[in-house]
């Protein structure tokens, strides 16, 4: 069964012979020994080109988000019958989409052979919208990758990380910044670290500071590039992968891109890798959103050992973090009292990380293969084609 998956993400067009050192559904490429198509490429075809370019595959996985549905709309004609789509972002982000928008999202969930989401709450949601399959497929984690960053507990700092800072509409940066704030105030950890947006880091460290009542930080402004190559689809692939390779080769230090205030660390927000290596110290992660998404953030901390403190919003959160899981976004006390009993009770903090890493391996390559050859099995459908079976 020859496969291919297709998002707006910049990897490299082609076999997906090794992972793409990221967590992202554009691994299902690599698990499933196929090839990776950017939609920039697609973007460049005219239909019959389309159809040509797709004829070989058996099945052609597209990212189905808000942007381009026009051109996932095109992937799906020009695949005769064989395109499945897979949701990306936010589970109510066509809220975002004009009217007009929202029925062509509909129409592509009901012109797709099958449907994949990763949010398995939300799959009856989906099957109200479409008569087409709908199926739960969380994509491949690269376990072992992220794992090789991992910190034993007796070396990892006082430090609490808190995912966001002030600025989103939905990360509820406030909500998880008052957790730490409180850690720090009542001496239950010495440093903080959060991660910021390139773009809007100044204003947001400078906030952060003043909220923590500490001198406002003299940052070096940068400009951010890469939300405005984003912004306007520009194909920057080529110079993603040089820098790519030699993050590959030289790995970042964990202190890397920091900027230090006092005893809180302000991160931009860069590539998988690095957020891994400063992730690594921390003692504890508050992870408060208020977003439906998949829960990088949980696969993150399960895989290096560190408790995740967040709410039910994500499909991975109650997973794997099934005893620090909160049922409210807003709960600022319950989140506060879970990490007071994790910083306080070893034998919790270890019920915790060990059942978390034990978790995490039902989503690593391994098992999304299985997860994905049970769903063919299920669907036969998937393996015909012109009325051959193919294996």
């Amino acid at each position: 069964m020859n496969k291919c998956f297709a998002s707006f993400r910049t990897f490299p067009d082609g076999r997906a012979q090794q992972p793409f050192l990221e967590s992202d559904p554009a691994n299902i490429a690599y698990a499933l020994d196929g090839t990776y198509y950017s939609f920039y490429t697609f973007k460049q075809q005219s239909l019959r080109q389309l159809r040509q370019l797709l004829q070989p595959y058996d099945l052609v996985i597209t990212e189905l988000g808000i942007t381009a549905l026009d051109l996932t709309q095109r992937v799906i004609e020009a695949s005769d019958g064989r395109a499945a789509t897979y949701s990306e972002g936010h589970v109510g982000d066509y809220q975002q989409l004009a009217p007009s928008n929202q029925i062509t999202f509909v129409q592509i969930l009901r012109a797709a052979a099958m449907n994949f989401v990763y949010w398995e709450k939300y799959v009856p949601f989906y099957c109200a919208l479409t008569s087409r399959p709908v199926e739960y497929l969380p994509y491949p984690y690269l376990l072992d990758h992220a794992r090789r960053w991992f910190i034993p507990l007796t070396q990892k700092s006082s430090l609490v990380a808190v995912s966001s800072g002030l600025v989103g509409g939905t990360r509820n940066g406030l909500a998880s910044l008052t957790v730490a704030q409180r850690l720090l105030d009542a001496g239950l950890v010495q440093q903080m670290a959060c991660w910021l947006e390139p773009d809007s880091f100044d204003e947001d460290a400078r906030a952060i500071a003043a909220l923590f009542t500490k001198p406002s930080p003299r940052l070096r402004r940068r400009i951010p590039w890469r939300r405005w190559l984003l912004k306007w689809r520009v194909d920057y692939r080529a110079w993603l992968q040089l820098k790519t390779e030699l993050v590959q080769h030289h790995p970042p230090a964990p202190s890397c891109a920091a900027t230090r205030v006092d005893n809180l660390f302000f991160y931009r927000r860069a590539g998988w890798l690095p957020y891994l290596a400063q992730l690594a110290p921390a003692r504890i992660l508050v992870d408060l959103n208020n977003r439906e998404t998949v829960g990088r953030n949980a696969m993150d901390c399960a895989a290096l050992g560190i408790p995740c403190v967040a709410a039910a919003r994500t499909d991975m959160q109650a997973r794997l973090f099934p005893f620090t899981t909160l049922a409210d976004s807003w709960d600022v006390q319950g989140a506060y009292d879970l990490c007071e009993k994790l910083l306080r009770d070893s034998n919790f903090y270890q019920q915790v990380t060990t059942y978390a890493a034990e978790a995490i391996r039902q989503f690593d390559v391994v098992r999304f293969r299985a997860r994905f050859a049970d769903l063919v099995a299920r669907h036969p459908e998937l393996e015909v084609r012109d009325g051959t079976r193919r294996v």
